[in-house]
């Protein structure tokens, strides 16, 4: 017998990126720690047959979830072209700070304590992300000054510092103390990046 096919099986058929939308949501909700394709076919009112038709496994499909939910977290809301580094961290941190925000990044970081065990098949998936936001951060330092050769370990520190204290605030939600944390993490980029001036002045003038 044919299977039966209802109208919520069907509105996804050619609209891959609604789909992706729709599972994304399910799994900021319930994590990825159980998932599997069966249970977020069921969820969001496909087979997971079709899930896979899309996706592939799990495993490529956590993937795609994660640079999907980051791409939009690490989107600035609004227009800052333009705008300093320090500026555009702040409206980040925003975008972190807020209630959609906190949800994608504890997503990440459950992701990312998955991929440290052996066999959960993630760890391509983190590394891949945290490589592209290194190659995104090191891009922004060169544009305001930083030496290519120094621009990707201060996106290490920029990036691991931030990354910390979501977690602790996440875990805490002391607001205050990791606000004022943050305001010091921008004082230290303001004085490289004063720095980064007064060597590119020195070197015009010789």
């Amino acid at each position: 017998m044919d299977e039966r096919i209802d109208g919520r099986r069907l509105r996804y058929q050619h609209r891959r990126g609604d789909l992706l939308e729709a599972i994304a949501e399910y799994v900021l909700d319930n994590g990825v720690a159980s998932l599997s394709l069966r249970r977020v076919g069921e969820a969001v009112g496909v087979s997971h047959v079709t899930i896979q038709h899309h996706f592939g496994s799990k495993d490529e499909l956590v993937t795609e979830i994660v640079e999907h939910l980051l791409e939009r977290t690490f989107a600035p809301r609004g227009d800052y072209a333009g705008v300093d580094s320090a500026g555009t961290m702040r409206a980040l941190w925003s975008n972190w700070t807020s209630k959609a925000g906190e949800r994608d990044i504890r997503l990440f970081i459950e992701v990312l304590g998955q991929s440290l065990f052996a066999g959960s098949g993630l760890s391509g998936a983190v590394e891949h992300s945290i490589e592209h936001r290194l190659d995104l951060t090191s891009d922004n330092f060169r544009r305001v000054g930083c030496p290519d050769a120094q621009a990707r370990f201060h996106a290490t520190l920029m990036m691991a510092a931030l990354r910390g204290l979501m977690m602790d605030l996440l875990v805490t939600r002391d607001h205050e103390r990791i606000d004022d944390a943050f305001k010091l993490v921008l004082v230290i980029l303001g004085r490289a990046m004063e720095g980064w001036a007064e060597d590119s002045v020195e070197q015009a003038g010789r």
